[in-house]
C-alpha cells in the first residue's frame, strides 16, 4: 500500500513500506509518517512555490536538489538534466525542465514516481510562434524519455493560468506516457479546473483532491 498526501500546491508526500518521498514542500502541515523510514527530500528547482530553506532542517536521509547551492551539507546533492544516480536503494532519474531545474523520477521498491516540477509545455497566451514550437518541442522530448519508464505516480502541471492552453502539457502528457495514477498540481487553489479537466476527459486515473492535506491509498 502506497500513501500519497498532496500537502500544497506541487508539494506531495509519498509513503512507501521502507521509504518516504518528500517533493517541492513550501508550505503546510507536513503529514505525520514512521520515522523509522528513510526520508528522501527533492526540490526540483529553486522558485518559491518548489523550495523552501526549511527543508534542510529535515531529518532526511538524502536531500536531492535540481539545482546548485555553494554551502552543501553531506547528505545534499545536486543533480543537473538528464542525470541517474543511485543513493542507497534507490534510484534518481533527471529531465531537463521547460521553467528552471529539473523533473524527477524515482524508482523505489519496485515502483516509480514521477514529479514534473515546473517541466511543462507552458504555452502563454501572446507567446510568439518561435516560443510555441521550442517549447511544444522540448516538452514532447523529455515525454519521449519519460514513456518507458511507465509510472506508477506521476504529478503533473495543470495550470489555469494559462486560460486557453491550460490543457495542452497534461493532454500530451496522458497522449505519450502511460500512467497508473496522475495528480494534477500547480493548481493555485483552483481545484474546480481539475475537476472540470476530468468531467470534460473522463480520466479515469486522475487522482483530485480539494483542500491541502487530502490523502490516497493505492496498491
Amino acid at each position: 500500500m502506497i500513501k500519497v498526501t498532496f500537502i500544497h500546491h506541487s508539494a506531495f508526500m509519498v509513503e512507501l513500506q521502507e521509504h518516504v518521498l518528500l517533493f517541492d514542500y513550501t508550505q503546510g502541515e507536513i503529514p505525520a509518517y514512521d520515522r523509522n523510514k528513510d526520508l528522501y527530500v527533492f526540490a526540483s528547482h529553486a522558485h518559491g512555490d518548489h523550495y523552501s530553506p526549511s527543508i534542510l532542517q529535515l531529518d532526511a536521509k538524502a536531500v536531492i536538489l535540481g539545482f546548485e547551492m555553494e554551502q552543501k551539507n553531506d547528505n545534499m546533492y545536486c543533480l543537473l538534466p538528464h542525470t541517474s544516480k543511485t543513493l542507497h536503494d534507490i534510484k534518481i532519474h533527471t529531465f531537463f525542465s521547460t521553467d528552471e531545474g529539473v523533473a524527477f523520477l524515482i524508482e523505489c521498491e519496485g515502483k516509480r514516481i514521477y514529479h514534473a516540477g515546473d517541466l511543462h509545455d507552458w504555452h502563454w497566451p501572446g507567446d510568439t510562434l518561435q516560443e510555441e514550437n521550442w517549447m511544444k518541442q522540448h516538452y514532447e522530448e523529455e515525454m519521449r524519455y519519460l514513456a518507458p519508464f511507465h509510472p506508477h505516480i506521476a504529478f503533473v502541471v495543470l495550470d489555469p493560468r494559462l486560460q486557453m492552453y491550460a490543457e495542452e502539457g497534461m493532454n500530451t502528457f496522458f497522449s505519450m506516457v502511460q500512467a497508473k495514477a496522475v495528480f494534477p498540481m500547480h493548481l493555485w487553489g483552483d481545484f474546480r479546473f481539475a475537476k472540470q479537466y476530468q468531467k470534460q476527459h473522463q480520466r479515469t486515473n486522475l487522482y483530485l483532491y480539494e483542500h491541502d492535506g487530502t490523502t490516497f491509498l493505492l496498491d
